[in-house]
């Protein structure tokens, strides 16, 4: 697949270290800001409100954003479109850096696309390098293993990410929080820079030439499948996880410096998984459907025995298996994700299955309210509703005739029965 734009096997090989890098330094800068922002944004004394809205307009903006970036990607090549995507959080940290204009904060936010889920790979994945892995290689074990690693490297990062937070309050005793918070987002531009400039030596095979305007009727069916099933999983995941401190909190009265260690630990559990993931590919009883399937439906019964246990170390310790668990999965699902897609739309159908994910996030609305009707209720209706997603991803997304071990049955049987 080379061409005048295009890079041989051997170079994709070799510069996958500087794609791992870009992971790395854009998981610290992205968690601390994921982190930090509803916190900053409340020492501006906006109200609670206002920090809905905004963060309401942000998911908003990240939708379509993501959607133009899939299908640039699809055009011109991944690896533009991911360096394009990096100059938005850039300007977006800098912005943040060097003002508290009302006006420069809030486009900051909106632009940067700061909202989400503040789990080991949240600075991990962006537009188009789902679409880049896949793109660069074609055997689904081999992919399993880049993303494995992916997520191995940048989960391990997130570590610093959160470290960032904890140096804050630190700082925070000798010069104001608002000023703090500043000084870190300038810190974490630096590292956002560091990716943005890492993605320029990374190779790229060549694109195929698009020939639909969005993709191909079977890459719309296949990615639908995958749609339906991530829309359950993300309502469950809405629901349970981005208020998940909040809720360690209110439930066991523990402080944010006991909470940021816990999170510290799960970011290095989820790192485990990724390297377990990338290790097991080539199994041969490896499946990558299954093990996307399986591991999501864990994480739900995981969230179920958080929310039924009495005390903080006994629901922190189920937390940190389920990052581990986690880490293991996401590298195949990924993989999954794209399996039926078409080479051409890999870009538009990895950036519509994100925006899935996305919207159904949304659901984070209602944490609030099942947390004043009843403390455990989030967590076991998310945990519910993950084990569902899972089997129903599995359940979707399994061809006919092929067993739990991916082999097909029946075709020489029924042949000779005929």
């Amino acid at each position: 697949m080379d061409s005048k734009d295009g890079a041989s096997p051997n170079d994709v090989d070799r510069t996958f270290r500087f794609f791992l890098a870009s992971r790395a330094f854009r998981s610290v800068g992205l968690i601390f800001v994921t982190l930090a922002i509803p916190l900053y944004l409340f020492a501006l004394r906006y109200s609670l409100i206002t920090i809905g809205l905004i963060y309401f307009v942000i998911i908003s903006f990240n939708v379509a954003l993501v959607l133009l970036l899939g299908a640039f990607g699809d055009r011109v090549g991944y690896k533009k479109a991911l360096i394009v995507g990096e100059f938005f959080p850039l300007a977006a940290l800098i912005l943040l850096a060097l003002s508290t204009n009302i006006y420069y904060v809030i486009t900051a936010a909106i632009i940067g696309g700061v909202a989400g889920v503040a789990g080991g790979m949240r600075g991990t994945f962006s537009p188009g390098s789902t679409a880049l892995i896949v793109s660069n290689w074609h055997g689904e074990k081999d992919r399993v293993n880049r993303f494995g690693k992916i997520t191995a490297v940048g989960s391990a990062a997130s570590i610093f990410g959160a470290l960032l937070l904890s140096f804050h309050g630190f700082l925070s005793d000798y010069i104001s929080s608002v000023y703090a918070f500043r000084l870190f987002f300038g810190v974490s531009a630096f590292f956002v820079f560091l990716s943005l400039i890492s993605l320029f030596f990374v190779k790229e095979v060549r694109r195929p030439k698009k020939t639909t305007r969005i993709m191909k009727k079977s890459s719309f069916k296949y990615s639908f499948r995958v749609i339906i099933a991530n829309i359950v999983n993300g309502f469950g995941l809405g629901i349970a996880l981005p208020l998940l401190p909040l809720w360690f909190s209110v439930s066991y009265g523990v402080n944010t410096t006991l909470i940021g260690y816990l999170y510290m630990v799960s970011y290095a559990s989820t790192s485990i998984g990724g390297y377990i993931a990338s290790r097991s590919a080539y199994s041969e009883k490896f499946s990558a459907l299954n093990t996307a399937s399986y591991t999501r439906s864990f994480m739900g019964i995981a969230l179920v025995g958080i929310a039924l246990s009495p005390f903080f170390a006994i629901a922190g310790a189920i937390f940190v298996v389920r990052s581990l668990i986690a880490g293991i999965g996401s590298p195949s699902r990924s993989a999954v994700n794209l399996r039926g897609v078409d080479t051409q739309d890999y870009g538009t159908a990895s950036s519509a299955i994100g925006v899935a994910n996305r919207l159904s996030l949304t659901s984070s609305g209602l944490s609030g309210y099942l947390m004043d009707v009843s403390l455990p209720s989030p967590m076991f209706l998310g945990g519910i509703m993950q084990i569902f997603g899972g089997l129903l991803y599995l359940r979707i997304l399994k061809p006919k005739n092929v067993n739990a071990r991916g082999i097909k049955q029946g075709g020489r049987l029924h042949h000779r029965s005929r």
